[in-house]
């Protein structure tokens, strides 16, 4: 009979934009899959909130229309979620899947009481962090939102699949540029190989400076562009450099190129 004075549970889950609620996940409904739609202009921001204080937040840029999100919590309390930005509050699939879309994969993470710690996965790369998957392409209208391991701002950047483009990449010291290298170029680095020490050196050697003056090298970082902590960090996981075939640069960003003569 006293169980209408029961202190009511905070949600495990608060999902807002803007500082609006558009979702909430209690322990009750996970696994669960939330699919709010919700109207943005540029400047927008969506917030990941849960129980203990944490927050997860993600600029959305200079994008406008309708965001079509799809939040999924799994049972281990990983959180992964994505949207879709279109012109119309109703939903097309085949916008997206016909390239006439754009959609954002915001990096994942666990909740508070999972097992594992987002702080396992600081310095990692993009398929331990979960914004790319092994044996399924990532396609080329989607961006992914990161947040960076030590300031905590998010960034968008944009990847392209170094074995399908036939083109090895390499990030600037100061985390700003990425090169490409055809992999006919020997000492390049291509996908899913360790390249000839001796002929990456002399490549390395060979490739000019970026805009900013820094060099390219192979284990350089991949940095964040707020605080320029590394966000794929090769020199602490040096493991991961073979494995990481998708090279990435910033969204507003291009790839630079390097022309062998």
């Amino acid at each position: 009979m006293f169980s209408i004075f029961k202190k009511k549970e905070p949600p495990l889950l608060l999902v807002s934009v803007n500082g609006k609620k558009i979702c909430a996940m209690s322990q009750a409904d996970v696994p669960c899959e939330k699919t709010p739609t919700v109207s943005i202009s540029p400047g927008s921001f969506l917030e990941f909130s849960y129980s203990q204080g944490a927050s997860h937040r993600h600029d959305l840029g200079g994008v406008s229309g309708w965001c079509h999100l799809s939040i999924r919590v799994h049972s281990n309390l990983a959180c992964q979620a994505d949207c879709v930005l279109t012109d119309s509050e109703t939903f097309d699939p085949e916008a997206f899947a016909k390239g006439r879309a754009l959609g954002i994969r915001f990096q994942p993470f666990f909740i508070s009481g999972a097992k594992v710690k987002n702080e396992e996965m600081h310095g990692k790369g993009l398929f331990a962090r979960g914004l790319h998957f092994s044996g399924t392409v990532t396609p080329g209208n989607i961006v992914l939102s990161c947040e960076c391991d030590q300031c905590r701002r998010s960034f968008q950047i944009r990847s392209y699949h170094a074995g399908f483009s036939n083109a090895g990449y390499f990030y600037s010291h100061s985390g700003k540029y990425t090169i490409t290298v055809s992999d006919r170029v020997a000492g390049c680095p291509a996908a899913l190989s360790e390249p000839n020490p001796a002929e990456l050196a002399a490549l390395e050697a060979a490739l000019p400076p970026a805009p900013d003056g820094t060099s390219f090298k192979y284990l350089n970082p991949f940095r964040c562009p707020h605080c320029a902590a590394p966000y794929i960090d090769f020199h602490a996981n040096p493991k991961y450099r073979p494995g990481e075939y998708y090279g990435n640069y910033f969204v507003g960003s291009e790839l630079l190129r390097y022309e062998c003569v």
